[in-house]
């Protein structure tokens, strides 16, 4: 593996365990993936990511390439996350807007996740990050399938 590759398997894998690690939970409690992803919903905390991953990628970017892309986007999700967790969360009580909404999340975290999946397999042949894409494609493409299908139990 060339020394660009290695230091992009790192993020991938981390990204690609935290995703899996919501899949597994929201297995084991449904509705637990809801809890765990609304910081996504807090416009102050999706901010506060988006400034540190571009920081990142400034800093850099130039340097490290794809690898830097992968950090920086690790680096916003977990900033997210802990700006996202003063945040009022939703409702711990279940209601008929709650199977609706992580059905939702579901469907959002399939789709993205299909491509990316599709992308990776062609990168695989084509120039590029293949088998890291395809990691996290299909970590979010079964994460979204989970949370759909958890949905229906």
């Amino acid at each position: 593996m060339a020394g660009g590759d290695a230091s992009l398997l790192a993020p991938v894998i981390v990204i690609a365990a935290l995703v899996i690690r919501t899949a597994v939970t929201e297995l084991r409690h449904p509705g637990s993936a809801r809890r765990q992803w609304a910081f996504a919903t807090s416009p102050r905390a999706m901010a506060a990511g988006a400034t540190v991953a571009a920081a990142t990628i400034l800093v850099s970017g130039t340097r490290y390439g794809w690898a830097a892309a992968a950090w920086a986007l690790l680096i916003g999700a977990l900033t997210a996350f802990l700006m996202g967790r003063d945040t009022p969360a939703a409702s711990t009580h279940p209601s008929k807007e709650q199977p609706d909404s992580e059905r939702r999340i579901g469907k959002v975290l399939a789709a993205i996740g299909a491509p990316l999946a599709l992308a990776g397999v062609a990168m695989y042949f084509l120039p590029g990050p293949g088998v890291h894409v395809l990691i996290i494609g299909l970590s979010l493409l079964a994460t979204g399938l989970v949370m759909a299908a958890a949905d229906r139990r």
